[in-house]
Parts: C-alpha cells; structure tokens; sequence
C-alpha cells in the first residue's frame, strides 16, 4: 500500500488541515483523514452536476508587454 499526504488539503469532515492523506493499493485509490478517520473512495464517480454549469479554466498570470 502507498500512501501520500496531500499539502494543504482540509478534511471535508472535521476540517482538519495537513491531515489528508491519498492512499492506494492495486487499482483502488482512497483518502484518509489521520486527524477524525474518515475514509473516501476516490474510484466512485463524482456526483451529478447541473447541466448548466460551465467549467472553470485557471490561467497563469499575465505576462507584461
């Protein structure tokens, strides 16, 4: 098994920071919460969104002429 922390991630559970850890293990991939003990399968497909939404594209800062 591998694990990794993730710098600067909150548990959406507690809201503990630094706390986060990915874990994987063959072809399943999960993250931990050291801090409360939560656990989330990071394999499931994320939830429906709604068809109106755009997604959001982040650009580096602009460059001086």
């Amino acid at each position: 098994m591998k694990r990794q922390f993730i710098a600067g991630a909150a548990c959406p559970s507690c809201g503990a920071v630094d706390r986060i850890q990915r874990c994987s293990e063959g072809d399943t991939i999960w993250m931990e919460c050291v801090a409360c003990g939560m656990v989330r399968n990071l394999d499931e497909k994320p939830a429906a969104t709604n068809a109106n939404e755009q997604p959001v594209t982040l650009r580096g800062p602009k460059t001086p002429n």
